[in-house]
């Protein structure tokens, strides 16, 4: 049996102080229109539930393809019981090196597998991630198996024209059985993790004169599309704001902001401190305040996909829902969990408690990010039925909380509800409950 993992006293004086911290100014849903709102503190009591986006299925996404047989090869769809709303086409054999091998020659395979997949899991949202550069466009170097970072050799200030080939084809492909990609995929994500020398070894203005007729073309094949920032890894400030300085200069091509963040072996409440932080940067840049954001890519860990081994289940349970409900709290529209089948598909005790945990936030919206009570956390929540609830744990050892008179139950995460006189304290611990009020 392995030890649950306390955090430091360090670790639990800053996890709180972060959590006190004011909220960041949270973000609408991608498909209603940008408002403005004032920045609430962790201690209102309610918010207007436009300051926060309703909840859906898209919320939680996963990533299939590249790595392990058990995640989700030459795509097959995952069979476990969790089943997030949205997958992300990143390291899923269907980069631009893979599906363009030479001048004008396509291998649309397995792209047609995922697009027949997607088409057969419906209602599902689908992201393409582009990235890599076939070696045939490129004299740098380059790796035939995972192609180059660096940009095509055609780049120039108007783009490069076997890039916009590619992507014109992408565009306007189907599967035999009639799956389009302008249909099937509304997401785009401009180019994975072009801060990182090993996925992009050009310019940030390189970058921008690459993406920017392709996403025209994309604006121009698929309705309703919605374009990402390229999603910078490891908390990257700097390459995000020149990134999005880019787009102010030169003309605006995201409609949403996108990051990485993997938890690393830290718990949630301090790791969400590098959260704020990507967000604060877009609040504080010129014209990107109300742009929705999401991280787009996290797991317990960027290496082995699996939470450290210090941890007890009931910590690493904790952790993944933990971490989900925080970036909600913040106003995130989006997790995307990779490696997801490995991780949790073929975990029953990890897919139980992510169903569980769309169960509960599905159709609802937070109202102020969470914030300590004592030594217990808790997020203020709107259910889809309208009831009021309210989300608490603690990462340091169990303990007990008193919630106020209006909760008259609280569920947990093995989907048992338990029915509490008010004002009664009940106990609490690494996963997660949710208390009920009877409204």
């Amino acid at each position: 049996m392995r030890l649950t993992v306390k955090p430091t006293l360090r670790q639990s004086l800053f996890a709180l102080a972060l959590l006190l911290a004011p909220i960041l100014p949270a973000i609408p849903s991608a498909t209603q229109p940008a408002r403005h709102h004032a920045s609430a503190s962790a201690s209102t009591a309610a918010a207007d539930k436009s300051n926060f986006p309703t909840l859906t299925a898209s919320s939680f996404g996963f990533q299939c393809g590249t790595g392990k047989l058990t995640n989700c090869p030459n795509a097959t769809w995952p069979t476990t019981i969790a089943q997030p709303g949205m997958i992300r086409l990143w390291d899923s054999q269907v980069q631009w090196h893979l599906l363009n091998p030479a001048p004008g020659v396509y291998n649309w395979k397995t792209l047609d597998a995922y697009l027949d997949a997607i088409a057969a899991h419906q209602p599902r949202d689908a992201m393409y991630t582009f990235g890599y550069t076939p070696c045939w466009a490129t004299k740098a170097s380059c790796d035939r198996a995972w192609g180059s970072p660096f940009p095509p050799d055609d780049l120039s200030a108007t783009g490069s024209q076997s890039f916009n080939a590619f992507v014109r084809a992408l565009l306007i492909h189907c599967s035999p059985a009639g799956h389009c990609v302008k249909d099937v995929i509304k997401y785009w994500e401009l180019w994975n993790e072009a801060n990182a020398e090993n996925f992009w070894s050009g310019t940030v203005p390189q970058l921008y004169q690459l993406m920017a007729p392709a996403v025209a073309l994309v604006r121009s094949q698929v309705a309703g599309a919605s374009v990402l920032t390229p999603p910078a890894s490891h908390g990257d400030t700097d390459w995000m704001r020149e990134w999005l300085n880019q787009e102010n200069k030169n003309g605006r091509l995201s409609d949403i902001y996108s990051f990485h963040l993997y938890l690393q072996g830290n718990p949630p409440e301090p790791r969400s401190a590098i959260v704020k932080e990507m967000v604060a940067l877009k609040n504080g840049t010129n014209g990107w305040e109300g742009t929705p954001w999401i991280n787009s890519e996290t797991n317990f860990d960027a290496r082995t996909f699996a939470c450290d081994s210090r941890y007890s289940l009931d910590d690493c349970i904790g952790q993944m829902v933990r971490w989900h409900i925080i970036h909600f709290s913040f106003g995130a529209q989006q997790v995307s969990w990779f490696f997801f089948n490995s991780t949790i598909g073929h975990n029953p005790d990890y897919s139980a408690a992510y169903h569980t945990m769309m169960d509960w936030l599905v159709g609802g919206h937070f109202t102020a990010a969470c914030s300590p009570s004592g030594n217990v956390i808790t997020c203020p929540f709107i259910q889809a039925n309208g009831h009021q609830a309210l989300f608490a744990w603690t990462f340091n050892g169990d303990g007990q909380y008193t919630p106020t008179p209006q909760y008259i139950d609280y569920k947990t995460l093995t989907g048992t509800t338990i029915t509490m006189s008010p004002g009664t304290a009940v106990r609490v611990g690494a996963k997660p409950i949710m208390l009920e009020a009877a409204n």
